[in-house]
């Protein structure tokens, strides 16, 4: 058994290579967003946008769980010293992907013109394009589960190279040479098919490579039940997330024309930002929130989790404000068209910032036993939006989408909010919260001046005003104070001295 410090050393270890690798994966997908928008033009970005939101609506169901399910019992098996039965865990998550994966491509192969034809008929030609785009599923869920047998052996580093940086790169370079020769939109898929090809095969490959034994000398254990039934009750909660990522884009897609549909899949790919430091926090801290709890040190816990939410909140205002001022600019990278979704990304960053606001509120509930509560919370999230989005799009457009989009994250962000008042006796919020709310006020005032005065609407200069926003705002930070903001840093040296 792996003594405190090791258990500490190892997640922060992991915590950094996680932080690069998705440092990389941002900056890969970003310039592959621009050249494919700058290339194929906002219709055709459209199609390709809710194709891939089917396509990840179906992958749940492909994967099944089981990336989890492969975690656990490689984890489990391991430290029992069985390493048939470790082998047993990825074999066995590779036969149940590979047949669910398979049978979910020849029903959306057979289905595919009944969904052009009768769902999305304001975008033409989605027939071939589903078609071609869903031959990715089974490499794409391979790749996700076989990465679950190397971080279930304790090793981050691998999945990290195969999924945030080398599938993304295979990507990039592929899209371009077909683009080059030609293609538009479907050297946009062929190259993302390519690409989950290429990375389900080094995925396997690093996963025979750090197995703890001769991969081709032991014998097979097979766990099909075990790893099924385990992975069965994650498919509902990771199906609501999905659904409320991504319906917001087919329903687009269903009321609005494919160029709107295009519009809004820019903003999806900007939104997001405002909330990474929450996303990447909560990878740091939630063993620390369970640790915690199972030490019943409720007084730690709470100013644990008051200073990660400051933190969080502290990174996500300067790309609130940057959105919220300059946004048809930003968009405009994209291409001029797209600055029309101004208002949208706007929208949107409101949602993200009050769902980063209230802190990783659903990690706390699932980190300390309250699973089923976060599941509920999740369905209730997916339910609101769709509905609202169904009420909102016909009427606004993709502004709708946003707007409902920021109703419930909202929602649901009060909601988490009063359960852990309940719950737990405490909110997120300490007392110097208006710091880094403060320096975000005094720099949004500051640039949005600027703007009016110099008139700069071209990308080059916006990003320099971007940037000079961001370093205004760290500034007037720090000279409010940051003491308090290294107290969960130190708390983490702290434990990994400790024997």
């Amino acid at each position: 058994m792996m003594s405190k410090e090791s258990n500490m050393g190892l997640i922060v270890k992991n915590a950094g290579i996680d932080a690069f690798g998705t440092g990389i994966n941002i900056i890969i997908t970003f310039v592959a967003s621009v050249v494919i928008t700058r290339t194929v033009g906002a219709e055709l970005f459209g199609k390709y946008s809710l194709a891939n939101s089917i396509f990840q609506i179906l992958s749940v169901f492909a994967i099944f769980g089981m990336n989890a399910g492969v975690v656990k019992l490689t984890s489990k098996y391991n430290a029992r010293k069985d390493p048939a039965a470790v082998k047993g865990t990825l074999m066995s998550g590779i036969v149940l992907t590979a047949s669910i994966s398979a049978g979910i491509v020849v029903a959306v192969v057979f289905l595919a013109p009944l969904l052009a034809t009768k769902v999305f008929t304001k975008a033409e030609g989605m027939s071939p394009i589903l078609r071609i785009f869903i031959i990715a599923l089974p490499f794409y869920s391979l790749m996700i589960v076989i990465n679950g047998y190397t971080q279930g052996l304790k090793t981050l580093k691998y999945s990290v190279l195969v999924e945030l940086i080398s599938r993304p790169l295979v990507r990039l370079i592929a899209v371009v040479l077909l683009f080059l020769v030609g293609m538009r939109l479907f050297g946009v898929i062929a190259g993302t098919v390519f690409a989950y090809v290429v990375a389900a095969v080094m995925a396997f490959h690093f996963a025979r490579k750090v197995s703890p034994f001769d991969f081709k000398r032991i014998r097979v254990k097979p766990v099909y039940n075990e790893l099924f039934f385990y992975s069965l009750p994650l498919v509902l909660s990771r199906f609501m997330n999905v659904i409320m990522a991504r319906s917001n884009t087919i329903l687009v897609g269903y009321f609005q024309d494919p160029a709107s549909t295009g519009l809004f899949g820019a903003v999806v790919q900007l939104a997001p930002f405002v909330s990474l430091g929450l996303v990447s926090f909560t990878k740091i801290f939630s063993p620390v929130i369970a640790d915690l709890w199972e030490r019943n040190d409720l007084t730690e816990l709470k100013n644990t989790f008051k200073t990660v939410a400051k933190w969080v909140l502290s990174i996500g205002l300067p790309v609130f404000i940057v959105f919220m001022i300059f946004a048809p600019s930003l968009l405009g990278v994209f291409g001029p068209e797209f600055a029309g979704a101004a208002t949208t990304l706007r929208l949107m960053a409101i949602g993200q910032i009050l769902n980063v606001t209230v802190g990783p509120l659903g990690y706390l509930l699932a980190m300390t036993g309250r699973q089923k509560l976060n599941l509920a919370n999740a369905i209730a999230l997916a339910a609101i939006n769709v509905v609202l989005n169904i009420v909102m799009i016909p009427r606004w457009g993709i502004a709708g989408a946003g707007l409902a989009s920021t109703i419930s994250i909202g929602f649901i962000a009060l909601v988490r909010l009063i359960q852990v008042k309940r719950i737990y006796g405490f909110t997120p919020f300490r007392r110097d919260i208006y710091k880094p709310a403060l320096a975000a006020a005094i720099a949004a005032a500051i640039f949005y001046f600027l703007r009016l005065q110099l008139g700069w609407e071209d990308i080059g200069r916006t990003l320099l005003l971007s940037a000079a926003c961001v370093v205004v705002y760290a500034g007037f930070l720090y000279l409010f104070g940051l003491r308090e903001e290294k107290e969960i840093l130190i708390e983490i040296l702290k434990r990994r001295r400790q024997s």
